[in-house]
């Protein structure tokens, strides 16, 4: 990609030509030690920024504990450690006996938290999770069922994304916009019209359990398999507060090991059935994953062992401090989804803002009063607002686990509640607030 060209591709944003440019101009004669004391600098001022100064709702961040990123920063990063635990193919001897006993840590924690026979641990993102999971289970021009992206479906599971480059049909998972949650005459319907061979329940906007035990029986009936996509509600499954979709129906499920679990970035695929376990573990090794990246697996291991002794006690407080926030954002003026329902039953509050500006508009005043949270569509959105660069989208969504974990609780909820009045109804300076 030739930045220095006088036309770039047209399929690369202007803007990120438009940086690169600048930073390829910055960097032109300069020493290594003044980049390297430039990347120390910016990474510094990030961090002064996000730990120090603002306020992180963002619904899928979280941190992690000082001793999990002391596992992270380590040399196992470069060790390679191939194959199965206590059979490892590459290398065959003692050289990576600790790695395979702290990956054995690993994966016995991860069945010890989620109750479960199997597990898939060494996948670096949600997104190739659920790659693998549709790679392994169907075949090209099989049909799929997720929800669409106006229903806050996630592009992972949209043509847009993996099912695309692998030729699957997609289907919307039929979604009641005035739940916000799966209509199941029209699901019973779509399943049997259909004939997806894989349905997956799971989203963006994550605000109440889904129907999974009724949605099953109607699956198993039509051959389906069922991939919940937990994503972003590991630590709520995990501490006992959310729906146990493995308990409830689902064939497998996936959460990332960071956002609610406040692990490094990755996955797990999470299983019962052996045949299932069996291809999805075929298929990530060595489909997507030959030599696995041990310091993350030892950081792993670590975040879910926190979470195994603080789990519920974690997962109840994100949730009350879920419905705390809600209630203090309605009390202020704002337009709280799901109020008939208590708001949420997760980390996450979903606000349309469509009368104050939109999505966008509220997310860049609040960055500017050091209040970080993302925009996000609602099932009213049309497809232009969504596909338009998210421009004019409604809502926007807050979430928990960051905060929870840093120690706050509902008195500060309020205190949130009221910076956001300020900035979004009141119209005072955001940078005001921000002080």
């Amino acid at each position: 990609m030739d930045m220095g060209s006088t036309q770039a591709p047209s399929w690369i944003p202007r803007e990120t030509v438009e940086m690169l440019r600048r930073t390829m101009e910055e960097i032109e004669g300069l020493e290594f030690t003044e980049i390297g004391r430039r990347l120390l600098e910016l990474a510094e001022m990030h961090k002064d920024w996000r730990e120090r100064s603002c306020i992180n709702l963002i619904a899928s961040e979280n941190v992690m504990s000082p001793s999990v990123k002391t596992l992270l920063g380590t040399d196992m990063a470069f060790c390679v450690c191939d194959g199965y635990v206590g059979k490892k193919l590459l290398p065959t001897t003692d050289a990576v006996k600790y790695l395979e006993e702290i990956e054995a840590y690993a994966i016995s924690l991860a069945l010890r938290l989620f109750r479960c026979q199997f597990v898939e641990h060494r996948l670096l993102s949600g997104t190739m999770a659920c790659m693998v999971t549709q790679y392994a289970l169907t075949s090209p021009g099989d049909t799929i069922m997720s929800q669409s992206l106006k229903d806050g479906g996630n592009v992972a599971n949209r043509e847009g994304g993996p099912p695309g480059i692998y030729h699957l049909e997609v289907v919307d998972l039929p979604i009641d916009p005035e739940e916000l949650n799966v209509d199941l005459e029209a699901y019973k319907e779509a399943v049997y019209a259909h004939r997806p061979k894989l349905i997956i329940p799971g989203a963006m906007i994550v605000l109440f359990p889904y129907p999974l035990r009724e949605m099953y029986e109607i699956a198993q009936d039509a051959g389906a398999i069922i991939a919940y996509d937990g994503a972003h509600i590991g630590a709520l499954i995990a501490g006992g507060v959310y729906q146990d979709p493995l308990r409830e129906g689902s064939d497998l499920l996936i959460v990332n090991s960071h956002k609610s679990m406040g692990g490094p970035p990755g996955a797990y695929i999470l299983m019962d059935e052996e045949e299932i376990a069996r291809r999805i573990i075929e298929t990530t090794f060595l489909g997507f994953v030959q030599t696995p990246f041990c310091n993350r697996i030892a950081a792993c291991a670590l975040s879910l062992a926190e979470m195994y002794a603080y789990a519920e006690e974690y997962a109840h407080q994100i949730v009350r401090n879920a419905k705390a926030l809600a209630g203090e954002l309605d009390s202020q003026g704002f337009k709280v989804i799901g109020k008939n329902r208590g708001y949420t039953e997760s980390h996450q509050v979903i606000v349309d803002v469509s009368d104050l500006g939109g999505g966008l508009r509220a997310e860049n005043l609040l960055c500017r009063g050091n209040i970080i949270l993302n925009k996000i569509s609602l099932p009213w959105d049309t497809r232009e607002e969504i596909h338009g660069g998210g421009a004019r989208v409604s809502g926007i969504r807050l979430g928990t686990p960051l905060v929870t974990r840093l120690g706050m609780r509902e008195g500060e909820m309020k205190s949130i509640a009221e910076f956001m009045r300020r900035i979004l109804i009141d119209e005072e300076k955001p940078e005001r607030v921000a002080e």
